[in-house]
């Protein structure tokens, strides 16, 4: 085995390993983007294992201020607002399995096809080290543009072992420190030394 195929698959096992902590809790900021990155990563480096069924069912709560009931509005006294099924694709990278959606319809699939997965899909909880996955995964896959919009727009309160996310408390205040708003009357104005 040649070096070079050697570095390429550390670094996909590290991308798959970024993207599964990144996946666990996606960033907010940028939502839309990730996912169009996490699927052209799964285009790229997985092997699509198949198709699973999901079945979203989403209680009803009521309107406005009227508790859900036998008249209620919204579902008609069934007690389900919602319910929709999703076809997601499987991908396997690695150790890790990945699901992306491809195609949400309200018409029950046919007996033939078995709903595999009920509800939302769990993921497990690694608090900040999936945030700073993300910050990471945008870095090393050259997403340059979304790597500075994360570091500006948000930032995690206090300090931590993550690089990248004491980096992005210091860019996201110093940022909001030299701003300039703009007034409603439409001139600019500095943020700082207007205190």
């Amino acid at each position: 085995m040649s070096k070079g195929f050697a570095l390429i698959r550390l670094y996909s096992r590290l991308l798959a390993w970024l993207l599964h902590y990144a996946n666990a809790r996606p960033p907010i900021v940028g939502q839309k983007e990730f996912y169009d990155l996490k699927y052209r990563l799964l285009r790229r480096f997985a092997q699509r294992r198949g198709f699973d069924i999901q079945e979203i069912r989403k209680e009803c709560w009521g309107s406005y201020s009227v508790a859900c009931g036998p008249q209620c509005r919204r579902c008609g006294g069934t007690g389900i607002f919602d319910l929709f099924w999703v076809t997601l694709e499987r991908w396997q990278w690695g150790r890790h399995v990945f699901h992306c959606p491809f195609l949400k319809t309200h018409i029950k699939p046919t007996e033939h096809a078995s709903i595999n997965i009920r509800g939302r899909i769990e993921h497990p909880k690694y608090g900040r080290a999936s945030s700073e996955s993300v910050l990471w995964l945008y870095l090393l896959c050259g997403e340059f543009r979304l790597l500075w919009q994360s570091l500006k727009n948000s930032c995690c309160c206090g300090w931590y072992i993550w690089p990248f996310l004491n980096m992005q408390r210091i860019i996201f205040h110093v940022q909001r420190f030299f701003a300039w708003w703009q007034c409603w009357c439409g001139s600019w104005f500095p943020t700082w030394g207007s205190g």
